[in-house]
This record gives structure tokens, sequence and C-alpha cells, in this order.
């Protein structure tokens, strides 16, 4: 792995509660004119460091999407232009939805990656979705050649441009439709020698070390925002309350502009206020965006425990709507909420207490009664493989089936605005 990349991922980013700042670095890519290109976005977790070590990379390169669209703005990091991010093999194989456009996003396959069959997969997908990809730190003797043929950038690193082997190799790829990166470009001499061999772009500290964004991330306080959700599901709250609630909570409604803002919504005009962002993405999207951006105040719990309280708020939603309700937002905050026991390490009945919920939901979460509590059991039996008790309605098993495998891509697709 090269020395850069190779710091990038040698420790993971340490679970801690919630910080005030989150922190992300850039590195341009030039081409043989010294005008920027893309950007490769980098993982830091201070201000002040020079590089990053990282032990698990997918975290490390999730928490650079989520800390880059979400929360320091990448209108701010790219301005317009492609950014690359670092992929290693797991992400491959779990190919996560990003909050980003794909037609702005090169995937740099990390070079200890083979061509197994699930990365071949994993790229045919990105690749489908609109990525392009490139192969990081490319050499013959250490990279699977396999993937050259799904890829469109090679970036080779530039340490000895005038080896025999550095110029055959350069040579070799040029007859191909592939687009050349020197990387790791540390000197003069490289550079020149790099542009003289016909590199497409250039990237290294001789042209600029990484430089590292900041962003003030607002505070919340947990029982707060849940108080907040709860509310905005009300069957009573109207746009206007939904408009009001949301603008009484800085940290919430910056956080909801922000990722409407962000490439993952794609909007042609800038959303500059909470009753625009509810005219265009409907007010059940909104408490449902909101609902997600309220679990980053649990970064300290186990991320498997809020994509399942995620899975099960879907399931009963899910459960809800094929049952025929009008309503299905406390079908939602019903699974949502029935794990709060577990996230907050409260008792049941003391959130109920301490939240502004309807008598309905609060019957659920406690003794589970009535349809949102039947819905509620039906997902809990699914969960456990109990199937004589997966049982909502007169809906068939084979509906029901269906209902849980939606939730389960539904929760993993929104698992990417949470901390990772």
């Amino acid at each position: 792995m090269g020395n850069e990349k190779k710091r990038e991922h040698a420790e993971s980013a340490p679970r801690v509660s919630p910080r005030m700042e989150v922190f992300v670095a850039r590195q341009p890519i030039y081409d043989s004119a010294m005008a920027t290109i893309a950007y490769e976005l980098l993982y830091r977790r201070s201000p002040v460091a020079v590089r990053a070590e990282v032990t698990d990379p997918g975290r490390a390169t999730l928490q650079v999407i989520r800390n880059a669209a979400l929360e320091i703005g990448l209108d701010r990091l790219a301005s317009g232009l492609p950014i690359h991010l670092n992929y290693p093999k797991e992400l491959l194989a779990t190919v996560p939805e990003l909050p980003v456009r794909s037609d702005s996003v090169v995937i740099e396959v990390l070079e200890d990656v083979r061509a197994d069959p699930e990365v071949l997969e994993g790229i045919r997908t990105l690749r489908a979705r609109g990525h392009r990809i490139a192969l990081n730190n490319y050499s013959p003797q250490t990279s699977d050649p396999k993937l050259l043929e799904f890829c469109d950038v090679v970036k080779i690193h530039a340490e000895d441009p005038a080896a025999d082997e550095f110029i055959r190799t350069v040579k070799q790829l040029k007859t191909t439709r592939l687009k050349l990166i020197a990387e790791h470009v540390e000197t003069r001499e490289q550079f020149e020698h790099c542009i003289a061999l016909g590199f497409d772009g250039f990237q290294g500290h001789f042209l600029q070390h990484p430089q590292t964004f900041r962003a003030k991330r607002a505070s919340s306080n947990r029982l707060a925002a849940l108080r907040l959700i709860a509310s905005l599901h009300s069957k009573e709250c109207s746009v206007d309350e939904v408009e009001r609630l949301l603008s009484r909570d800085v940290s919430m409604s910056s956080h909801v502009l922000r990722c409407i803002n962000s490439s993952y919504y794609n909007l042609p005009l800038k959303v500059d206020s909470i009753r625009q962002a509810i005219g265009i993405v409907g007010l059940e999207d909104l408490r449902q965006l909101c609902a997600l951006l309220s679990l980053q105040g649990f970064e300290d719990r186990p991320s498997s425990l809020l994509v399942l309280a995620l899975t099960r708020a879907r399931m009963c939603e899910q459960l809800g709507r094929l049952g025929g309700v009008k309503d299905s937002g406390p079908f939602f905050i019903t699974g949502l909420f029935s794990l709060l026991n577990a996230i907050l390490g409260l008792s049941t009945e003391r959130i109920v207490e301490n939240l502004p919920l309807t008598p309905a939901i609060s019957r659920a979460l406690i003794a589970g009664e009535g349809t949102l509590g039947k819905a509620l059991q039906c997902t809990r039996a699914y969960e456990r493989a109990a199937w004589s008790q997966v049982v909502y309605g007169d809906l068939p098993p084979n509906i029901i089936r269906a209902a849980y495998v939606d939730a389960l891509f539904w929760a993993e697709k929104a698992r990417q605005l949470l901390p990772t």
C-alpha cells in the first residue's frame, strides 16, 4: 500500500461521544497545465494531524463521506469538481448508497484488493450507478491486473519515474483507454518526468499538501431531540407546527437544510427554509429525515443497534400502509422508539413518561396493544424467526416477508446518514 494510503488506513476513528467538530482533508489532482481537475478526500481526526492512521478503512471512508456531505459541505470542499474516495474491499462487497451524486464521485479501489467475484459485482454496481472507478497505486507486481478492465483511471506511485519498469508500465497503459494519474509526486524532477511520459493527472506533496477542513457539529440533547421527533409525528402537527418546531431547534433545522441541499437530493435550487423543504420533499419524508438525523446523538451506541431501530421503524410503517391506514407516521415512530430502552439504557416506561407520545404509541411500546402494538409484535417475531407469530391482520406471509426485505434495504441506505 502506498505511503499516504497506508497511513490513511492504519487506525480507525475511536468510538467516542459526539464531538463538537468534524474534519476532512482534501488534496487536489492537477492536469499538466496545473489546473485542478479533482480532489481526493482523506480522513482526519484533528485539525493538526498531517495523516490519519486507521485500522478500519471502511468506517473511515464512510465517516469522510458523511462529514463531507452533511457537515462541511461538498460545495465548500470540491467547488463542483469530482471527488475521489478510497474504497477498501469491505465497501466494494457491500456497496452502500452514498449521500452524494454518483457521477461526481470517483471510487478508488485500493491496491490490496483482488478481483474476487463479490468485488467485481460491487464494481459493476458502482459503475451502473454512474461512478467512475480508479485503481489506486497500481503496480504489475502487487496489483491485480484483472481489475484494469473495470477501471476508468489508474493511479501510479511516482517514486522512481525514471526506472525502466515504471516507464514500461506507463507505456503499456497508455495504449489503453485508461486515464493515468501520477500520485505521490514529491519533487520537481518527478513532476517533469511524469509530464514527459504523458500522464493525464498529477497529485502529491510537491504540488500541494492535503488541506484539512473543519466544521462545528451542533450539540444536541438526546431526550430533547427525541421529544422533537415525537412531536413532529403527532397527528395534530400541521405544516405550520412542523416549521415552528424545527425553527426552534437550531441543530436539527441546520442539519435538515444541509442534508436537503447536499447532492444526495440533487435539487436544482438551494433550499433556504424549512417550509420550502416541506414543499419540496414532502411532510412525511421530512419527518423521517429528522428521525434519522436525531440518531446522530447516539454515536457511542453500536451502529447495528441503530440500524435495527431503523429496520423496525420501516417495517412497522410498511405494515401500517399495507393494512390500509392513511397516516403511517405513528407506525414508524413506534418501530423507531421500540429500542430506546436499549439505546438510552432506561426503562420503556420512563422513556414514555418523558416523551410527548400519543396514548396509542405509548400503549404499543409498553404493552404491545392496539394496531401499532400488533405491527410491532409482528416485526419482533420476524426478527426472532418465530414464524407462527408473524401475523398482521389479513396480510399473507409473502407480503409480510416483502415488507421486511424492503425494511432491511431501506435501513442500510438510511444508515449512510448516520455517524459511521
